[in-house]
C-alpha cells in the first residue's frame, strides 16, 4: 500500500476529546497523555513500528523500542502543538530561526518563494512562524478530503483552509493556484520527499539506498522562475522549536529550458543530501510511517498513526 492510500488510525471521538482537553488541561499534562497514546501505537501499530525501525537502522545503524516510541511521541506531539497554535496558544512555545533575516527580506521585496520541506519535523509550524511575522505562506497538501484530523482542525479554526492548497491528483488546479500565489509574492510550502504513482522522479542515493524523489517542484520553480528555500522546523525541547532555513536555489541556479530535466534531477539529488544531513541530526522527527524505499505502488505494511 502506497502512502497516499493509507487510512488514518484513531477515531473522530478520540481526536475531538483530545482537542477539547487541550483547552482546559495544562500543556504538560497533555504531553504526558500523548506519551501514553504513543506507547500504545508503539506496541500495536506493527507496520509503523517496522517502518520507523527500518529508517533508524539506515540513519543511525541501530534501533530500539525506546527510539521507536520516541518518534511516535514526537509525531503525536507535533499534532498537539499545531492544535495549540490553531486555538491561539502559540505563545506556549519559544521559537528560534536560522537565516530568518534572509527569508523575510525576500518577502519584503515581493519575491514569491517555493519552500521545500519533508516529513521531517513540522513544516506547518514553520508556516505559522512566518505567518506571525506577516508572511503570506501557504502549504500544498494532500490531506485526502476525508481526513478526520483536518476536518477537526477546520472545525476549531475555520480559516485554516485559507493557508492550504489541496492537491488534486487528477487535475492541475492546485498548480494554477500555486502559480497565482507565487506571483503575488507569497511563500508556498511543498513536502518534497514523497512520490506519486505518476509524475517525474529522479532516483538518487538516500541513507545508503537508492530512492525515487519527485522532480516536479524543481520543474515548477524553473517554469515560474522563483527561488527555492529549504525549511525544517525541529522540536528541541518541551516548548522549544528551531527553524532551519537554507537558501537552496536562486533564480540563476534553476535549469534553463534545454537542460530542465537534467537540472531537476540534479536538484533532487541535492535535496536528498540535505534531507539526509538533517535526518541524521534529528532522527526522532521522521514522520514517514511506511516502507520509504519501496516503489510508490509497491505493496507494503501500513497501520500507522494519522497522516498529518
Amino acid at each position: 500500500m502506497a502512502w497516499y492510500d493509507m487510512r488514518e488510525s484513531g477515531s473522530r471521538a478520540g481526536i475531538r476529546l483530545t482537542l477539547a482537553l487541550l483547552r482546559v488541561v495544562p500543556y504538560g499534562a497533555m504531553r504526558a497523555l500523548i506519551a501514553v497514546i504513543a506507547f500504545y501505537y508503539a506496541l500495536f501499530a506493527g507496520g509503523a513500528r517496522r517502518a520507523i525501525a527500518d529508517f533508524q537502522r539506515a540513519a543511525l545503524g541501530r534501533t530500539t523500542f525506546r527510539t521507536v516510541h520516541r518518534t511516535l511521541f514526537r509525531f503525536a506531539e507535533s499534532i498537539l502543538d499545531r492544535a495549540c497554535a490553531l486555538i491561539g496558544r502559540a505563545s506556549l512555545f519559544r521559537l528560534a530561526a536560522d537565516n530568518e533575516a534572509g527569508s523575510l527580506a525576500m518577502h519584503a521585496g515581493g519575491q514569491g518563494v517555493l519552500v521545500l520541506g519533508a516529513h521531517l519535523g513540522t513544516l506547518e509550524m514553520a508556516r505559522a512562524f512566518h505567518a506571525a511575522r506577516g508572511v503570506r505562506f501557504s502549504m500544498l497538501i494532500y490531506s485526502a478530503r476525508s481526513s478526520v484530523l483536518y476536518q477537526e482542525f477546520r472545525r476549531i479554526s475555520p480559516g485554516v483552509d485559507d493557508a492550504m492548497i489541496e492537491i488534486d491528483p487528477d487535475g492541475v488546479t492546485h498548480l494554477l493556484e500555486v502559480r497565482e500565489r507565487l506571483a503575488r509574492g507569497e511563500f508556498v510550502g511543498v513536502l518534497a520527499d514523497r512520490v506519486w504513482r505518476t509524475g517525474p522522479t529522479a532516483t538518487v542515493p538516500f541513507l545508503g539506498r537508492d530512492r525515487a524523489f519527485p522532480t516536479g517542484p524543481y520543474l515548477l520553480a524553473a517554469a515560474l522562475k522563483c527561488p527555492i528555500q529549504l525549511m525544517f522546523m525541529f522540536k528541541t525541547g518541551p516548548r522549544d522549536y528551531r527553524l532551519v532555513i537554507e537558501d537552496f536555489a536562486s533564480i540563476d541556479d534553476l535549469p534553463a529550458r534545454a537542460q530542465r530535466h537534467e537540472g531537476a534531477q540534479r536538484l533532487a539529488g541535492r535535496f536528498a543530501q540535505r534531507l539526509e544531513h538533517h535526518c541524521r541530526r534529528h532522527p526522532d522527527q521522521w514522520y514517514n510511517f511506511f516502507d520509504f524505499w519501496a516503489a510508490p505502488d509497491a505493496d507494503s505494511a501500513s497501520g500507522g498513526p494519522p497522516r498529518g
